[in-house]
């Protein structure tokens, strides 16, 4: 935008915000009368919903704690052995419906977290796995997925396996 244009369009905002404040107090009357309110009636009391006697039964505090013992005290599954609310992936068979490409495995989770950003940097839906096979050893696993063609995932495998020089295993992609 030129110079001249610019300096006729901050004018005409100017001018439009000046009008916009003032011409209002062009109209404003000072013989108008003032606005009468009704009374607020002081006795009103709010209606009551009834129905809500007593709170439904409902079995949320069970599986609170059937959750509670199925977890150990880091958070991870007993049975899956993947920390809760992480994908789990496992090993692959007749009936998998979704796949993932686990692209390493890591004692360290910042460098399960660096490979998963430059994954993602790259372009591709890494995500990370907590694993823990062992009391004491939690592995964090670093996968692309899901996919739900176990061929694509093949050749996903492939490509990701000679471009990033790893070792790339089709796992099974569940929640």
């Amino acid at each position: 935008m030129n110079e001249r244009t610019r300096y006729r369009t901050t004018g005409a905002l100017f001018l439009l915000s000046v009008g916009v404040i003032f011409v209002p107090m062009l109209f404003d009357r000072d013989d108008a009368p003032p606005v009468q309110l009704a009374p607020v009636n002081e006795d009103y009391q709010p209606p009551v919903v009834r129905g809500l006697d007593r709170v439904p039964e409902s079995d949320f505090a069970a599986r609170v704690e059937g959750l509670r013992a199925e977890t150990d005290e880091q958070g991870f599954h007993r049975g899956t052995k993947t920390k809760m609310g992480e994908p789990v992936l496992s090993a692959p068979n007749d009936r998998t419906d979704a796949w993932a490409v686990q692209l390493g495995s890591f004692a360290s989770a910042d460098k399960a977290r660096a490979f998963r950003d430059r994954l993602r940097a790259d372009g591709y839906e890494a995500f990370l796995s907590s694993y823990k096979p062992e009391a004491d050893i939690i592995r964090n696993r670093v996968a692309v997925g899901p996919l739900l063609d176990a061929e694509r995932a093949a050749r996903l495998a492939e490509e990701l396996s000679g471009r990033y020089e790893v070792e790339a295993r089709l796992m099974a992609f569940g929640n």
